[in-house]
């Protein structure tokens, strides 16, 4: 078994449950521009991807013409107020806090710079634990592809190998894996 060298952590659903707070605010966002659906729904099409990849297939489905971008932009705004009701995974942030001084740890989601600094700044000590961090702003191609990993690992200068991924999505254990790291699903 090679050296572990480097945590790469996922953000939603693996450190923090965001689920919620996602949610609320592109439900808002969304219901501005008319469209109404329902957490089942919202979680079926975008849970574990980038804004990107489930927004257009969203606005798709209920004939809507309005602009991803926009929508996004109003999310953000209103996913502030709900950041600070974010709850955390204890359990990994213990891990995070206590690992060897040789282990590295890097961040990597598809959710934006924005959506992370708003939650981290009700944790501001939670940026501390993080070498790098890369986010969906970062990347070209999202979850399942492993680009952001291999960047965070590259950041780091480790090898995928020795690398440990925290996730929990079917699509980040398959990006994670694609990218040759040992994966452990995270159930928050």
């Amino acid at each position: 078994m090679k050296q572990l060298r480097a945590y790469l952590v996922d953000f939603d659903g693996t450190l923090a449950d965001t689920g919620s707070a996602n949610y609320q605010a592109y439900s808002s966002a969304l219901l501005e521009a008319g469209i109404s659906f329902s957490r089942e729904q919202f979680d079926k099409v975008a849970f574990g991807r980038n804004w990107r990849q489930f927004l257009p297939l969203i606005l798709e489905q209920h004939g809507s013409s309005a602009d991803p971008a926009a929508i996004t932009a109003r999310k953000v705004e209103l996913y502030r107020s709900a950041a600070a009701r974010v709850d955390f995974n204890e359990a990994l942030l213990f891990l995070l806090k206590g690992r060897p001084s040789d282990v590295r740890a890097a961040l990597v989601t598809a959710a934006s710079a924005e959506n992370v600094r708003s939650v981290f700044e009700s944790r501001r000590e939670l940026q501390a634990l993080f070498d790098v961090i890369i986010t969906g702003d970062d990347v070209s191609r999202h979850k399942p592809d492993p680009q952001g990993y291999a960047m965070a690992a590259q950041s780091l200068g480790v090898a995928p190998e020795n690398c440990l991924v925290f996730e929990d999505s079917d699509i980040g254990v398959a990006a994670g894996q694609a990218f040759g790291a040992r994966v452990l699903r995270i159930c928050f």
